[in-house]
Order: structure tokens, then C-alpha cells, then sequence
């Protein structure tokens, strides 16, 4: 059985222990029994509760059937030490039918019971939209294995299998595209709305579609390790974590038995009349307030993914809406993040092939997205790239590699003569001269061991910016925001770039670790900062933002997974969406929560004269959540105002 059938099954066991788990069980039996004794005796309900018809048989069966489950879920809630809404309402309901309240009782445990059938049938729906990701998946795919072409279940692709897409089939796989060119449709993934020409080298996603063009690709990650996996399982977390505004409301839902239980007492003792207690009982409970927060953020969240942004929990939501400074990484976040070498500049002798091959080899296992341009340029003029010797990656500053018994550095100059690199006139005004936005300049040196190195050659790297920043940093502008920018690149490529996209302030020469101290610095003065980047040296940039944001599929393994956010699409004209959103979210739970509380005030303002009665008091308890869920429910359909 293939993951796809796995979701879809797991959905359906949803769905069938939602038929069949005790409290939908006891509210079918109980509203049968309810509506049998309606039909029987119709005045029991229309007339005066105290009247005979009230007090027969039916509806007795039906409140002790109805109550049986509250009184069972609150017998269990008193033996694990939680004071639930079911021990007012267990109660209620017990002293409905002690006073001879039949039907009272019984619409009141029906009622009761058809809410929390509710509660469980949205849970239940919940998992529909992980049912939607396990279709975009296969079930059988095709795999070349010893030159043969198989039709096997997708379970059983392995990494660095073979498959062969055709036309009109989805991709199975996280890979990379071996032969074949196709424009493969990924807005499932990145929410992108046209297909993607896709080529030898290129990577795939999947839940892809391949729309034209057949395509032979490498599996380069299976199952619950494919992007599509990643981002199921951040859904399922994002389903079970609590805000810190849930977490309060369930310690005010725990102090909620004892009040409810206190205030039916005095009712009962100032008014002398039981149905006005037992009616607080049921009005007095937490059940709508406890809906007003997750409702909202659950509808953003579902909001954020429909336009290629993945929100891992419902705290980042909230978090996000107090946000006042977004602080940007450059490479792969303001600019694309797919640098190009544009020079290869030889000295001292050296070829400039010589100066490719071993600046490629140096960083042929770097994740740097300057160390794969370089690598990159370096196969396409077909050089020989064997594995060094060594190798080293220090983030922010470059590699260090032995190659062929000879010690190569590459990077920063500023690094390189900390090494005691030996950098003559020539190289640095050859290096002033090409610095401009959007390029980075890398300075390489080799020498035999334990040999201080001579700088034999530079590179000129251009990484071109990315369209939408400059409109997305206006729009952050106009929401407010105080936007900076953080890079490790040279300050005069670092300010030409961010006067081109309209950021003022800029921290440009830093390391990883001085990422993190000037947010911490940010922090202290009582900034709430996000934190935008892509690289491996981003995570602790990342995890240190009181909102972490990721370019997603641009960005590393890395930045990814520390991230709160992750903008699939790589498309930051979704940020300001982001902020706009979370902040609709926040006052979307304020009217919820100040809705819920009016009712609950108005309820038992009706309830101390005796206006309300158990049944007109259920009523209202249900019918209140209903302003809430579709308050919440017009996030979803939220568009960021322009």
C-alpha cells in the first residue's frame, strides 16, 4: 500500500471512528428516543415542563441515554484530575431528572451531544486536507532498473531509482531531472500558476505535474523526506499545536467548573428556583470562547497555503501580527539566489581553466549557493572536478580544501588575509573595480602545505535581483514595518543593493554569529523582528527572529526546518500578504472573543431573573458558535488590500 492509500485510509478511519466513538452513538439513540416521544406526546416540549406530558416514559429514556455519556466523560475527566464543562452540565441534566424535567433534560443532553459531535466531525474534516496532498502522489509508478522499465507501487522506490515521467502523470519524487525537457506544473508545490520549462539538471518536486514532454528523473528523496512530505507532516503539527492565547483560554476553561458550580449554588440559594441553577449550569460554559482562537487560526494558516506559504503552527500567526521589523539576508532572499560567474580572472601565472578547476573542486561539496554557481560554470565547460583531498566550509568567510597536496582558500579577501594570504595591489583594485549590486567577488589562493598562499585569481560572481522585492519592501513600508538589511556580502554591494529595493539601514561584513547579535540587539530595544533568508548560516538567524522566514524552495535543508515559515513559492510579494493576514487573524479572535463573551454575559444576565430556561439556554449556548466559525471562516478567503 502506497502513501496515498495510507492518507486516504487514515481519513476514512477518521470518518468511521467519528460514526462510531460512544458520544455520536448516545446522541443518535438519545435524539431517536427524543423524537419518538415528541411525535408521541408533542405537548411535552410545548407546554409547561412541570405538565404530564413531559413526564413520560420516551422522554426519560432519552435524557437518561443522553446524560449517560456526559455523566461517564465527567466521572472520567474528576478520575484524571480535570474539571471539564462536562461536570456543570452532568448536573444540570441529573437534577433536570431528579425534579421529574424529562424533557428538559433530554433536549439539553441532545443538544449538548450534537455539539460535540460538531467539535468531532470538524476534527475529523481536518484531515481532508491531508487526504488532498496524498493525491497529488501516484500509487504506481515507472522505474528503470537494469535496463529494464517496471510498473511498481510507489512504496518501493528507493532513492537514486530512475523513473520515467510521462505526459500527463504526476511526479512521485523529490529528484533530479537526468534527459528530457517538459514544463512540469508545480503549482501544488510553490502555488505558481503557469508550468515550468524543466531540463537536464533541474530539480523536481513531488506532487508535480508533468504536462508535456517525457522526462527521465533520479529520486533524490522518497516518501515522508520529499518536500511534499515535509510539508504533510508540518501540517499535522501545525493541527496540534496551541497558541499562547489557546493555552490561556484552556487555564480559564479549567478554573470555568468550579465558577459555574459556585454561581448555580448562589442562583439556587438567592431565587429558590432549581431550573434558573441548572439553566446557569448550562449557559455558563467556555465551550464558544474556547472555538474563538483556533477557528481563526486554523482558517489563516489554510489561507497562507493556498498562496504557497507554509505556516508551521498557529503561535506564528500571532507572533507575525506583532511583528515591526523584518530583517532580510541578500543572496537567495532580496536577489535570486542563482548566481552566475561572469569572470574567472587568473594571476600570477596561473591559466585561467587552472583558476576554474581548482576553485570548482574546492567547493564541490559546499551548499553555498556562490560554491554551486562556481561548480556549476565549471561542468558546463566540461573540467574535471574530482573530490579534494579536504575540505572545509566556514560559514560567512569560504572554503578551505586540499587539492592535489596544495592548500586552496576561497573567499572573502578580508579572510583570506587573516590567513596570511599575500594580496597585492593588483588583485584588490582588480576586485574594487568589479564590485557592483548583485555581484560578489571571490578571491582564491594555493599554495603547497604549510605554506602561507600568494592570491592567484578572483571570480566574479552576479546573482541578479529578484522582481517583486523592491514593490515588497514598499508594501512592508506601508504596513509599517522598519525594514533591514543583514548580509555577510562587501558593504558597497551590500548598500547599492539595498538602495535599489528601498531599504535604509543595512549590517553588511557579518558572520553568522554576528547575524544573531544584531537581532538580539533589535530585540533589546523592543523590536519584534522577523528574520527572511534561505542559506545553512541563516539557522540560528532563524531560530533567534521571533518570527524565522525561509525562502522554501530556494532555501536549504536547513533554514527550512528552523524556520516558522517557509514561502514555497520563493516569492516575497507574500510576505506583506503574511503580516496583512496574521493581522486580520488577530482581530478576527478579538471580535470573536469579545462576541463570545457577550453572549455569555447577555446568557446569564437572561438566566438570573428566569427569562431562560434549560432548553432556550442550550439553544443559545449552540447556536452562539455559529457567528464565530463563520467570522473566522472569511480568513480563508482573505486578499491582501493593496
Amino acid at each position: 500500500m502506497g502513501p496515498r492509500a495510507g492518507v486516504r485510509g487514515s481519513f476514512v478511519r477518521r470518518y468511521r471512528e467519528f460514526l462510531l466513538q460512544p458520544g455520536t452513538l448516545f446522541a443518535a439513540a438519545s435524539g431517536l428516543l427524543l423524537l419518538a416521544a415528541t411525535i408521541h406526546q408533542p405537548d411535552g416540549l410545548l407546554s409547561h415542563p412541570d405538565s404530564a406530558g413531559a413526564r413520560t416514559p420516551l422522554y426519560l429514556a432519552a435524557a437518561l441515554i443522553g446524560s449517560l455519556y456526559i455523566w461517564w466523560s465527567a466521572i472520567h475527566g474528576l478520575r484524571q484530575g480535570d474539571f471539564t464543562a462536562d461536570v456543570p452540565v452532568s448536573v444540570a441534566t441529573a437534577a433536570a431528572i431528579a425534579i421529574g424535567q424529562y424533557s428538559a433534560a433530554a433536549v439539553v443532553a441532545v443538544l449538548l451531544l450534537l455539539g460535540g459531535m460538531l467539535e468531532s466531525f470538524v476534527a475529523a474534516r481536518a484531515g481532508k486536507a491531508l487526504v488532498a496532498l496524498a493525491r497529488l502522489l501516484p500509487d504506481r509508478v515507472t522505474v528503470r532498473r537494469n535496463g529494464h522499465d517496471i510498473v511498481v507501487p510507489l512504496a518501493q522506490v528507493r532513492v537514486h531509482d530512475l523513473l520515467l515521467i510521462r505526459p500527463g502523470e504526476r511526479i512521485a519524487v523529490d529528484g533530479e531531472v537526468i534527459s528530457g525537457t517538459a514544463a512540469v506544473n508545480q503549482a501544488a508545490i510553490t502555488g505558481e500558476s503557469l508550468p515550468v520549462e524543466k531540463r537536464p539538471g533541474d530539480a523536481m518536486f513531488a506532487g508535480s505535474l508533468n504536462q508535456a514532454g517525457a522526462l527521465e528523473v533520479r529520486a533524490t528523496r522518497v516518501g515522508e523526506d520529499t518536500t511534499l512530505g515535509q510539508i504533510r507532516r508540518m501540517i499535522e503539527a501545525a493541527q496540534t499545536q496551541k497558541s499562547p492565547v489557546e493555552r490561556l483560554l484552556d487555564r480559564y476553561a479549567r478554573l470555568y467548573t468550579p465558577a459555574a458550580l459556585l454561581l448555580g449554588a448562589l442562583l439556587w440559594w438567592w431565587s429558590g428556583d432549581v431550573l434558573r441553577a441548572i439553566t446557569m449550569l448550562i449557559v455558563f460554559c467556555p465551550c464558544v470562547l474556547v472555538l474563538a482562537t483556533p477557528t481563526a487560526l486554523v482558517a489563516a494558516i489554510g489561507n497562507a497555503a493556498l498562496r504557497g506559504s507554509l505556516v508551521k503552527k498557529g503561535a506564528t500567526i500571532e507572533a507575525l501580527a506583532q511583528v515591526d521589523t523584518v530583517a532580510f539576508d541578500k543572496t537567495g532572499t532580496l536577489t535570486l539566489g542563482e548566481p552566475r560567474l561572469i569572470e574567472a580572472l587568473p594571476l600570477n601565472g596561473l591559466a585561467e581553466a587552472d583558476l576554474l578547476r581548482l576553485a570548482a573542486v574546492a567547493e564541490k561539496f559546499s551548499e553555498h549557493p556562490l560554491g554551486r554557481a562556481v561548480v556549476r560554470a565549471a561542468e558546463e565547460r566540461r573540467l574535471s572536478i574530482p573530490d579534494p583531498e579536504e575540505f572545509q566550509a566556514l560559514a560567512g568567510l569560504g572554503v578551505r580544501a586540499r587539492i592535489e597536496g596544495r592548500q586552496v582558500l576561497l573567499g572573502r579577501a578580508s579572510w583570506l588575509a587573516e590567513q596570511g594570504t599575500a594580496i597585492n595591489h593588483e588583485l584588490e583594485a582588480c576586485a574594487a573595480e568589479r564590485a557592483a549590486p548583485g555581484r560578489s567577488v571571490l578571491l582564491l589562493a594555493a599554495a603547497p602545505p604549510d605554506v602561507v598562499g600568494i592570491g592567484t585569481g578572483l571570480l566574479v560572481l552576479e546573482d541578479a535581483l529578484r522582481p517583486e522585492a523592491k514593490a515588497a519592501v514598499a508594501r512592508l513600508t506601508q504596513l509599517g514595518l522598519r525594514t533591514v538589511l543583514v548580509t555577510g556580502d562587501h558593504r558597497t554591494t551590500a548598500e547599492r543593493i539595498a538602495a535599489e529595493v528601498g531599504i535604509r539601514e543595512v549590517h553588511a561584513d557579518v558572520l553568522p554569529q554576528q547575524k544573531v547579535e544584531i537581532l538580539k540587539h533589535l530585540q533589546a530595544k523592543g523590536c519584534r523582528v522577523a528574520f527572511v533568508g534561505d542559506g545553512v548560516n541563516d539557522g540560528p538567524a532563524l531560530t533567534t527572529a521571533d518570527v524565522g522566514v525561509a525562502m522554501g524552495l530556494a532555501g536549504t535543508d536547513v533554514a527550512i526546518e528552523t524556520a516558522d515559515i517557509a514561502l514555497l513559492s520563493d516569492d516575497l510579494s507574500r510576505l506583506p500578504h503574511l503580516i496583512a493576514l496574521s493581522r486580520q487573524a488577530i482581530g478576527a479572535i478579538r471580535q470573536n472573543l469579545i462576541f463570545s463573551l457577550g453572549v455569555l454575559v447577555a446568557a446569564v444576565g437572561l438566566t438570573i431573573p428566569g427569562i431562560l430556561n434549560p432548553v432556550t439556554g442550550a439553544l443559545l449556548h449552540e447556536l452562539s458558535s455559529i457567528p464565530v466559525i463563520a467570522n473566522s471562516a472569511r480568513l480563508i478567503g482573505a486578499r491582501e488590500r493593496q
